[in-house]
Parts: C-alpha cells; sequence; structure tokens
C-alpha cells in the first residue's frame, strides 16, 4: 500500500488493498482509541456494503525487517463520503466495551481493587492488572452505570473517604489486557533520536509536549520512550501520553505526546 511499509487492513467483510489514509490516534486520557481509515469507492460498493459494529482489524510494519507489527482491532462507528471516490470509516477500539457495558451492583466488605477487577471483567475483556489502595468497602452500589462511569465512582470514594489521589491513573486495554494503573504499559523502551528516525521534537515545558518520528510499529500511549535530540541538547526517559500513527501518501510518521497527564477520561 505505502512504500516501505507492510499494511493489512479488513473493515466488514472488505480487505482493503490501498488506502490513501490511515490515522490510528492512541490516548492515555481517552476511554477509547480511535482509527479513521480511507477506502477507494469509485462505484459505492464498499459504502454500501458498511454497516456500524462491523470488525476491523488493523496491522502494519516495516518491509523487510520481520520486526515488531502494529495490531489494532475496533469496530465500526460511523462511514461517510470523504470525498467523489472515498469513503472514511471511523472505528473505535475494543476499549469500547467500557463504554458499552452497564453494571449493576451491590457490594459489601469488599476490597477496592477486588470490585475493581469484577467491573473491568464485566467487560468480557482480560483484566491484567490493577494497581489502586486496597481498601476495604463496607458498602458500595454501582446502580445501571456504564463501566467506565463505575471506575470513576469507584475513584472518587478513594479519594473523599481515604484521601487517595488517583489523578494519574488511568485504565487501558494494553497487550495483557486491561489496566487500571498510574504505571506504565510493560515492553521495551522505543528510541527516537537525532540521526536516526526523529523528524521533530518540540518541548513545551507548560504543557503536551510533541515529537515526531519515522513510523514505530508497535508504539501505543503509557510505553516508555527515550528522545535524544541533539540539535536541542534533549535527552530524556518519558511516557508516551499520547500516539498518533498517521500512514499515507504524503508519508508515515507517528507523534509522541509526552510530559502533560491529563488524567483518564
Amino acid at each position: 500500500m505505502i512504500e516501505g511499509i507492510n499494511i493489512r487492513c479488513n473493515v466488514g467483510g472488505v480487505e482493503v488493498l490501498r488506502s490513501p489514509r490511515i490515522v490510528l490516534t492512541l490516548r492515555r486520557r481517552a476511554v477509547v482509541s480511535t482509527c479513521e481509515v480511507d477506502i477507494p469507492d469509485a462505484d459505492g460498493t464498499v459504502q454500501a456494503g458498511l454497516a456500524k459494529k462491523q470488525q476491523v482489524r488493523v496491522r502494519f510494519g516495516h518491509r523487510g525487517e520481520g520486526g515488531t507489527w502494529h495490531d489494532w482491532s475496533g469496530t465500526v462507528k460511523d462511514f461517510q463520503p470523504a470525498g467523489p471516490d472515498t469513503v472514511r470509516v471511523q472505528a473505535v477500539g475494543l476499549e469500547q466495551a467500557l463504554i458499552d457495558t452497564t453494571v449493576t451492583e451491590a457490594m459489601h466488605g469488599e476490597p477496592a481493587d477486588v470490585v475493581a477487577r469484577r467491573l473491568l471483567a464485566s467487560t468480557g475483556l482480560p483484566v491484567a492488572e490493577i494497581s489502586i489502595p486496597a481498601e476495604t468497602f463496607p458498602h458500595i452500589v454501582f446502580s445501571r452505570v456504564t463501566v467506565a462511569r463505575a471506575i470513576k465512582q469507584l475513584a472518587a470514594s478513594l479519594e473523599r473517604s481515604w484521601g487517595h489521589d488517583l489523578s494519574r491513573h488511568a485504565v487501558w486495554l494494553g497487550e495483557a489486557g486491561l489496566y487500571w494503573s498510574d504505571g506504565d504499559e510493560p515492553g521495551d523502551v522505543f528510541v527516537v533520536e537525532t540521526a536516526g528516525n526523529l523528524i521533530s521534537n518540540s518541548p513545551n515545558p507548560a504543557g503536551m509536549s510533541h515529537a515526531v518520528s519515522t513510523v514505530l510499529p508497535g508504539l501505543t500511549h503509557s510505553r516508555r520512550v527515550r528522545i535524544r535530540d541533539t540539535r536541542r541538547d534533549f535527552s530524556e526517559l518519558v511516557r508516551a501520553e499520547e500516539v498518533i500513527h498517521t500512514l499515507g501518501a504524503n508519508g508515515n510518521t507517528t507523534t509522541i505526546g509526552y510530559g502533560d497527564d491529563g488524567g483518564w477520561g
């Protein structure tokens, strides 16, 4: 599809063999990841076969290296024409289950981490790690709320009743399953550096900084990244707060937001 990059993309029953634009957005502070895929559709047959909730899978990696592939799955949220011969598909990640799943439960005398695990497991997604204070609730009720809202309710109760600060905690779907933690996604440290793969770096001490590199398959938010910018005499190990992979005719890049932890949701 795009020079230097292997891409495999399926939308519903359509195998996308050519796309002028794919944008995959992963943000630690967002509940759900998103992906936009432009599909050539000169005669309208692609759009006629699309429907909401259809499965979407996007995979990409560097050609000839046999290295890491990025593998993202989700479902169609919406679609519309993006020009006279193109349809744009907007998809949401599997984390959508945090919003689509509702819970009605009353729990008595259970630790917060046990309550959280039960809430997250109700989505049907695997649960990898919960790292929150294990305070015991005498009584807590969730009345027809989404799992995302229930997690926020649980966090507010821990902050209000015991004084814990969970503002840096996030819920995300990692390689091993769902996390609720103030930590990082496990894995090797990615390196972005001058004379290698760094295109630009814009540190911002007052807010979100951004570094743009050649495309980095496998990089998600909450992963650690070493940025070495010799032009700015800058070398820091940071956590990716947001990652935007852009694949298209104008080039393939990964934009990394770092430095500003805006919380979750």
